[in-house]
């Protein structure tokens, strides 16, 4: 539900508030790329781009969500911003200025109508962990350890002002200044609107949470919270509290003795599973939404963002793997051009010389993954008729590999799933092609014929995943 409208008065003051929090760290900026223009060796450079850095990273926290999100995207742009805005921004993604606690109280007081006391045996004031919505603290509920996320104070009406505000300048800044650029503006902020409404929904978070906790309960080495029903509102998330080193700690997941490999691969098949068998997937996997447990457990937080992926596209998935495996290259074709990865206007003859070729660098590259890769990219240039596409349903999908691997990269630089995740894949595929789709799949048999001709002893890797994959298969 969108904020009421807020009133003229009240969008005078924020825009003052935002000018004036915003002023002493754009005049910082300015003063550098002047200098920079004079004197671009000069020492005094790294000086100021600190200052800079971190005024804008503190206007940003005191502006509240939508200045947040933007410093948070920024921050990760190490390709666009120099090393010192890179450090400071980045600190928005689970460092952001904690809410003061008389603000806290009569918050979570207000959601649960009693004393904070009384709605728990225990609560600390200091949070676990702050964002631009939310803020987490560790408390006790009933004998045990429970992490209680909320809204920020205010926050949905300060969204409200800003998101007005924005929207007004971007509007001016077209009458100014027409350019394309102002409708990208206008998208960006559209995003963040929808985005919003989704994470602030902490009942459906919940759902998401329960919904994942079931799904992922047979996989091992992977953990879901449980979530403490009688201590969640709209508002508020109550979930069990989980110990553990967040999965960017390096230092520390080797101080335990955590195969780090082993851990990265349990991520690759976590997610794969997650996608391919049930199509109900975790879309938020960054540094921050993992713990890591010192017997290597992968503990998954935070289910604000939760995508689907449709039925037909899980069967099409499923056709061209089962096409893959059997040789059927036509058929493989077929699916790429119905799932739309191919474009309908892409040449059907170049689009099957793709496909012949493809399969080709598996065999000739059987044990060079890194080559592969390599080969692949010059594959891609040798067909330039054909048109590879993203479709909407696979699109977060797609970024997921992106975040992936820049949570792989903590431990290994130029990690990427396809060189490197081959054994998570290789675990994730032999379930797919052995469950297939909901709906619409092939026998029994044709499955464990499937399976067997992946590579059965390599995907199952233990006893207890083949005796599960035997007993799927009897069971159907």
């Amino acid at each position: 539900m969108t904020p009421d409208r807020p009133p003229p008065l009240r969008l005078w003051r924020r825009a003052l508030a935002i000018l004036t929090t915003l002023t002493p760290a754009l005049w910082l900026v300015m003063r550098r790329l002047a200098w920079a223009a004079l004197r671009p060796a000069a020492p005094r450079l790294d000086a100021l781009d600190a200052r800079a850095a971190r005024r804008l990273r503190e206007a940003c926290e005191r502006l509240g969500v939508i200045f947040v999100k933007l410093g948070q995207l920024l921050g990760v742009r190490a390709d666009f911003l120099p090393p010192p805005y890179v450090a400071e921004l980045r600190r928005l993604q689970d460092d952001v200025m904690p809410a003061d606690f008389r603000y806290v109280r009569a918050a979570l007081e207000r959601e649960f109508g009693m004393p904070l006391s009384l709605a728990f045996d225990a609560f600390d004031e200091t949070p676990l962990a702050t964002a631009s919505i939310g803020q987490v603290h560790r408390a006790r509920y009933a004998g045990r350890d429970v992490a209680v996320k909320f809204l920020r104070p205010d926050t949905r009406e300060r969204l409200a002002l800003d998101l007005r505000l924005l929207r007004w300048w971007s509007r001016l800044g077209r009458r100014i200044d027409p350019r394309r650029q102002w409708k990208l503006i206008d998208d960006i902020l559209d995003a963040v609107e929808s985005g919003f409404f989704e994470e602030s929904d902490f009942a459906a978070e919940r759902e998401h949470a329960e919904r994942l906790r079931a799904q992922l309960a047979g996989l091992p080495g992977v953990y879901v919270p449980y979530t403490v029903p009688a201590r969640c509102t709209p508002n508020v998330l109550t979930l069990e509290f989980c110990s553990g080193a967040r999965i960017a700690d390096v230092a520390q997941l080797r101080a335990w003795g955590v195969d780090t490999d082993a851990l990265l691969n349990r991520l690759v098949e976590l997610y794969a599973r997650m996608m391919l068998l049930d199509g109900y997937y975790h879309a938020d996997p960054h540094p921050g939404n993992f713990l890591v447990q010192p017997d290597g457990t992968l503990v998954l937080l935070d289910f604000g963002l939760v995508r689907e992926l449709s039925e037909a596209t899980r069967r099409t998935l499923y056709d061209a793997a089962r096409a893959a495996l059997g040789g059927d290259l036509r058929r493989v074709v077929d699916c790429l051009y119905a799932s739309g990865m191919l474009a309908p206007e892409s040449p059907r003859a170049e689009a099957e010389r793709f496909v012949v070729a493809f399969a080709r660098l598996s065999v000739a590259f059987n044990n060079d993954t890194r080559g592969r890769v390599a080969a692949l990219e010059d594959l891609f240039r040798r067909h330039p008729g054909l048109q590879f596409a993203i479709p909407p349903d696979l699109l977060y999908a797609f970024r997921l590999v992106q975040m992936l691997e820049g949570v792989a990269s903590n431990f290994r630089p130029g990690w990427n799933v396809i060189a490197d995740g081959g054994d998570g894949l290789a675990a994730a595929f032999a379930a797919f092609v052995l469950d297939g789709p909901p709906a619409g799949s092939a026998s029994p048999f044709n499955r464990l014929v499937d399976t067997l001709r992946f590579g059965f002893g390599a995907a199952a890797r233990t006893l207890a995943d083949r005796l599960g994959i035997l007993a799927r298969v009897l069971a159907r």
